[in-house]
């Protein structure tokens, strides 16, 4: 095994990467780093000025330092489809990959040769006396893949990995150390990644998947609800959005706020309806708690209104619990980098598949 890792991150307001030291137990973050992406270089989580990313990856090498130019890859966007399937037992791994394409084509709106598909294993069980397997199907688009994948190489970076985003935010904020598999007194765990323009949602039991949404709006959404009420500009109206001004803007701080208001109770409708769809389809199950992550998440009165609408508790994530921070960095520098290296830490800790 490889002695550091680096997960990176490519969201639509930056690139972000976090490098774990693997010789320790917990992981010890070693590096950080963040630059900013030019706006309009990653929509909804693809990517539509690729040199811009390649010259942004160049800096943020610069930038942090990292020892190595191996990474693992995030992706979340519209172009991904999650899937709970069934299919018939298989005792060789390979075997089932192989075959799994045709079993599972009518389940992908994606034509096969267009298609990377892979698979999370949710549980083994018997039906009318024949062995079954579960799946969490993940299929997603291979030119939108690829295109990330040649921007990363034109940095010369090398791509020794490719996870879903909702999955790294299931092994850098979700509860499992000590917690029992056969308990369900606690209910399961929603974890909502809110970026700039993509809302990853993941409910998972002890660290298992259970269910995955991505939602194609975040933070940005907020922003620019607030920019067409007051007429402002986005750059403008994100700075009073955070309660930002300059001289002689005082007074709409306060309109500005009534406007994020409205938009971010809409949006919280929109992880409520998500949450309630999966309660649907798995009856007895329940929603213990709710984690929060990403830039989006600090959006002040998110977490109350999302608390309003969930019967379930409410509350901020935290990444860095789940490593041993070794940064020179100052605690409130600290505080608000957390949320928005969620996923690059999730995708630096190895997985199943290390």
């Amino acid at each position: 095994m490889a002695r550091t890792r680096i997960g990176l991150d490519i969201g639509a307001t930056g690139v972000r990467a976090a490098e774990l030291s693997l010789k320790s137990i917990p992981p010890s973050l070693i590096r950080v780093a963040q630059v900013p992406l030019p706006q309009g270089a990653v929509v909804g989580g693809e990517l539509r000025n690729p040199e811009a990313v390649t010259s942004a990856l160049k800096e943020l090498w610069r930038k942090g330092k990292f020892r190595s130019r191996e990474v693992v890859l995030g992706v979340a966007n519209q172009r991904v489809v999650v899937r709970e399937v069934t299919v018939p037992w298989l005792a060789d791994p390979k075997e089932l990959r192989e075959s799994l394409p045709f079993q599972v084509q009518e389940f992908v709106p994606i034509p096969l040769d267009e298609a990377v598909i892979d698979f999370h294993t949710l549980e083994e069980f018997e039906k009318e006396g024949r062995k079954m397997l579960r799946l969490l199907l993940v299929a997603a688009q291979k030119e939108m893949i690829q295109d990330m994948v040649r921007a990363v190489e034109a940095a010369k970076l090398t791509p020794v990995g490719l996870d879903l985003v909702p999955f790294a935010i299931v092994r850098s904020v979700g509860s499992i150390n000590g917690m029992s598999p056969t308990s369900t007194e606690d209910g399961d765990e929603a974890l909502v990644d809110i970026g700039a323009d993509v809302t990853s949602i993941c409910v998972h039991a002890w660290g298992v998947p259970r269910f995955v949404r991505i939602l194609p709006s975040g933070g940005r959404a907020v922003t620019s609800a607030v920019a067409r009420t007051m007429g402002l500009e986005d750059e403008e109206a994100e700075r009073l959005k955070r309660g930002v001004f300059s001289e002689g803007n005082e007074a709409h701080v306060g309109e500005a706020h009534r406007a994020a208001v409205t938009r971010a109770a809409s949006f919280a409708e929109e992880i409520r309806s998500s949450l309630e769809f999966y309660l649907s389809k798995m009856p007895g199950a329940r929603i213990g708690r709710v984690l929060l992550s990403g830039g989006g998440s600090m959006l002040g009165g998110l977490e109350g209104l999302l608390q309003e609408r969930l019967p379930a508790e409410v509350v901020q994530g935290h990444p860095f619990h789940r490593v041993n921070p070794e940064l020179d960095l100052e605690p409130d520098v600290m505080a608000e980098a957390e949320p928005v290296l969620a996923v690059a830490v999730g995708l630096a800790l190895p997985g199943v598949r290390g």
